[in-house]
């Protein structure tokens, strides 16, 4: 096996083009764990992988892909229902299967559904970009044993497996290897389906929890942001949920801050939440935002470019879906804090998250939101 470790990107398209044919198996990393895969279109290259793993189905495998993009590329048609889920997720930890007609996966479907993920690791989504292809991934082990975790391992233990491998450097490799969560999109015309609603079934729970996944699919949540979550995200979160109840969406909102949480919302925010009959203002208690607060979000909505930068910076997987309240809907520039000002100042951030609302909610309303 000849094995690379964190090859840039332009050492990466000569590696590909030199050692990556048609049948090569390659040791991967998902981001997450360890993974033997090669291209989707490699039927010999697959049959050898489940040779190898003492595995009778070659059915069922999961398809990686580098971005959004290829779907289109592919031909491959996303449920309009299912979109927001693999926007909020991907790239991560979540595999989706679902009904696909399409001669490219015939060979790795079953009954007709197909597996596809995009990886959180970015070496891979780039090696895959190289390729030109899809590849299928499966866990380094034989079937009924766990997956290996160790790269010593796999090179005494499974060297003969491979023919390629691509790593991204040891630092960037966590220690506590995590399957992905692999879900199945059930739509409402499937014969199974009884509840006459697009559902969503676990096939197996994984690093993300599917009481997660499936709050997300039911009532997706929009997340505001601001510095200290006391005037103006409190202001947005209120407002946003007020606002779809009215209109009987099922999308929920949240709010967060930078800083340390456990404050009251600020008296000039609440006054005016109470003159629109919004008495849970009263309740509101402010709180710092965490990882599962923005991986469980469709949106995350700050109210200035740094807070947006800032939340990139520290979760650069889900840069994709941080944007600025004005951006999402077309504006530029921030929102600025009202903190410590007069009221009629604070009125006047408040028409403009109002305003800014209403187009965010006509915008999900009519499916305008796409993220990449």
């Amino acid at each position: 096996m000849k094995l690379f470790i964190e090859p840039s990107l332009k050492k990466l398209d000569k590696i590909v083009d030199r050692y990556f044919g048609p049948d090569t198996t390659l040791l991967h990393h998902t981001g997450s764990m360890f993974g033997i895969g090669c291209r989707l279109s490699s039927q010999t290259a697959i049959a050898r992988i489940a040779r190898q793993k003492a595995r009778i189905d070659k059915s069922g495998l999961i398809a990686l892909i580098p971005d959004f993009d290829w779907f289109d590329q592919m031909d491959i048609h996303v449920p309009l229902r299912l979109k927001p889920l693999l926007e909020q997720y991907m790239p991560g930890n979540l595999s989706v299967v679902w009904t696909v007609h399409n001669p490219l996966t015939d060979h790795i479907a079953k009954d007709g559904k197909v597996a596809f993920r995009i990886p959180s690791d970015p070496l891979l989504r780039a090696c895959i970009d190289a390729i030109g292809e899809p590849i299928i991934s499966t866990s380094v082990n034989r079937t009924s044993l766990p997956p290996e975790e160790d790269i010593q391992k796999i090179k005494t233990a499974y060297e003969s497996w491979f023919d390629l491998g691509i790593l991204p450097h040891p630092r960037r490799i966590s220690t506590n290897s995590q399957p992905s969560t692999l879900i199945e999109y059930i739509s409402s015309g499937e014969p199974k389906n009884q509840s006459g609603v697009d559902e969503i079934k676990c096939l197996r729970e994984g690093s993300i929890p599917f009481y997660e996944i499936r709050e997300a699919f039911t009532q997706p949540m929009i997340m505001f942001v601001c510095t200290a979550n006391i005037c103006r995200s409190p202001i947005a979160e209120k407002l946003f949920n007020y606002m779809v109840q009215a209109q009987g969406l099922k999308f929920k909102g949240d709010s967060c801050g930078l800083l340390e949480g456990g404050h009251e919302i600020s008296l000039n925010s609440m006054q005016l939440l109470l003159e629109k009959g919004i008495t849970e203002a009263q309740e509101h208690v402010s709180k710092q935002f965490t990882k599962p607060m923005l991986s469980g979000s469709r949106l995350i909505l700050t109210m200035e470019e740094r807070q947006r930068d800032f939340l990139r910076s520290k979760e650069p997987d889900m840069a994709h879906k941080i944007l600025t309240l004005n951006e999402i809907v077309g504006e530029s520039g921030d929102i600025k804090d009202p903190f410590r000002s007069d009221l009629d100042n604070y009125r006047n951030t408040y028409r403009i998250i109002e305003d800014r609302l209403s187009t965010l909610i006509d915008m999900l309303k009519h499916h305008k939101i796409e993220l990449k």
